[in-house]
């Protein structure tokens, strides 16, 4: 990977946005350090419906840092929309090594699935 260049670093691919079970991304940078510039989804099958919120973090059952606040929301997943989620204070200033975790507070009532991506830099 080139120094300085903006990739995707994660990705968690059909997500599961009924679940409120900690769904860990997969790593296809080879690095050991990073740092996150943004975090996107996009709907693959179905839309979220009702109250579908939940946060990013880097431990298991929300613990650790939080990437992305657990009052997130992937509401609008659906054909065609893709939602940028917001993140955290720390992702302006922290390197970060543990593998993010999407774990929602409130799944949705609707089916509904959506692959993320984690952008960012190698910081190794």
């Amino acid at each position: 990977m080139a120094a300085n260049r903006d990739t995707v670093l994660f990705q968690l691919l059909s997500a599961n946005f009924q679940s409120t079970a900690d769904q860990p991304f997969t790593q296809i940078y080879s690095g050991t350090a990073f740092a996150i510039s943004a975090i996107v989804c996009r709907q693959r099958t179905g839309a979220a419906t009702v109250a579908c919120v939940g946060g990013i973090y880097d431990g298991s059952n929300k613990s650790g840092n939080v990437l992305v606040a657990a009052t997130q929301s992937w509401l609008t997943l659906g054909a065609g929309v893709m939602v940028i989620a917001g993140l955290a204070a720390l992702t302006a200033n922290t390197i970060l090594t543990a593998t993010p975790i999407l774990s929602l507070t409130t799944g949705s009532t609707g089916a509904c699935t959506g692959d993320l991506f984690i952008y960012g830099w190698d910081m190794t």
